[in-house]
């Protein structure tokens, strides 16, 4: 059975035999054993989570800690969570009798970090298991997959080639140590493509994209949107132009939402079934090579995300704006995973690139063979 270990920062005895009560309950009927850790204070808490043996999926945390009946002015529940956002990596659930004390950069939340006042939310537990049960902690956390990786990739790859750094005379140490972090990436984004078959991964929609995007400028493989009538682009410009600020001109090319075009012909056939078996099969046929990005180079396919719809690039419907005009009337939605980007950026420019030949008479040519 797999087991949560969740830290409950809380410093009444009533409320700790509440969630004692409650996780044993929880525990009757799961497939995920959740294993408590009680701290009663923020010192005990900090120390808890510093400790190198220790290694949580999740945390509850109280704000107001009072100590040895000395009320907590300042709120200390406040620093525990400081210390979890800053250095670790697990979701967090704040369950307070005073949420308005939390500290202002505190007040974001998130899908891994909650603000609850106590008592307006039950099933705080099931959030919990639902987030752990994605894998999250088991390869972000203190000891999860990546760590593994890490230690691998030190010792196996990087200790046969670090003297190449240490004898490069022409960079210095910033950039060296960017140069390894880009290597260390490499090497992690190897393993991960990988199955434990030694077969390789198909990819999760998600990882289509990055959002919001990481780099501070518009680069190649932008999704972004168009204020006035909010139809989404990708961005085509080449990045060495744009990598050096020297683009004037940003291109664009329209990417058709899957309510529109080939893709919403072909569905509303599907759904209706009221064509010929032939032409629904062909509908069927051509959707699923829509998707495989096998139907046609004038295409390219990208996956529905959260709030990203997704669509069809379609390289025929391509236009041009003036950087000065596409700060002010686009905004930036999301980045394409690099890896997508190069196969979007060669279709594009193989699609462009198609040289025609004449046509010859075709009874002419076998006449020639007999």
């Amino acid at each position: 059975m797999k087991e949560l270990k969740l830290l409950i920062v809380e410093d009444d005895p009533e409320q700790k035999k509440s969630y004692e009560r409650s996780i044993n309950a929880y525990n009757l009927d799961s497939n995920v054993k959740i294993n408590p850790t009680f701290e009663a204070d923020k010192e005990s808490a900090l120390k808890s989570l510093e400790n190198v043996e220790s290694s949580f999926d999740a945390a509850i945390v109280d704000l107001k800690l009072d100590e040895n009946g000395k009320a907590d002015q300042n709120y200390s529940g406040n620093e525990v969570l400081k210390k979890i956002k800053g250095n670790l990596r697990f979701p967090v659930f704040v369950i307070t009798g005073t949420p308005q004390h939390i500290d202002d950069d505190l007040k974001e939340e998130s899908s891994l970090f909650k603000i609850r006042t106590r008592g307006e939310d039950d099933n705080y537990l099931e959030q919990l298991v639902n987030i752990y049960n994605t894998g999250v902690t088991n390869i972000l956390g203190k000891k999860g997959e990546i760590e593994k990786y890490l230690n691998d990739i030190f010792w196996k790859h990087l200790s046969n080639s670090v003297d190449v750094w240490v004898n490069d005379t022409s960079r210095n140490p910033l950039q060296k140590e960017k140069s390894l972090l880009r290597y260390t990436l490499l090497h992690i984004q190897e393993y991960l493509e990988l199955t434990e078959e030694y077969n390789f991964e198909s990819y999760h929609p998600a990882e289509t994209y990055i959002t919001p995007p990481v780099k501070p400028n518009i680069f190649t493989g932008d999704i972004v949107k168009e204020n006035s009538s909010n139809k989404k682009f990708i961005v085509l410009t080449p990045s060495c132009d744009l990598a050096q600020q020297k683009a004037k001109d940003i291109l664009l090319v329209l990417i058709e939402e899957n309510t529109q075009g080939i893709i919403s012909e072909k569905k509303n056939i599907i759904k209706k079934n009221k064509a010929r078996p032939e032409v629904i099969n062909e509908a069927k046929n051509t959707l699923e090579k829509l998707l495989q990005n096998s139907y046609s180079n004038k295409y390219h396919f990208l996956p529905k995300y959260n709030s990203i719809e997704g669509g069809l690039i379609n390289f025929q419907k391509v236009k041009s704006i003036k950087r000065g005009d596409f700060e002010s009337d686009f905004s930036r939605i999301a980045s394409l995973n690099s890896q997508f980007t190069k196969d979007v950026v060669a279709r594009f420019s193989y699609y462009y690139s198609r040289q025609g030949s004449p046509d010859f008479k075709t009874e002419e040519l076998k006449n020639m063979l007999f």
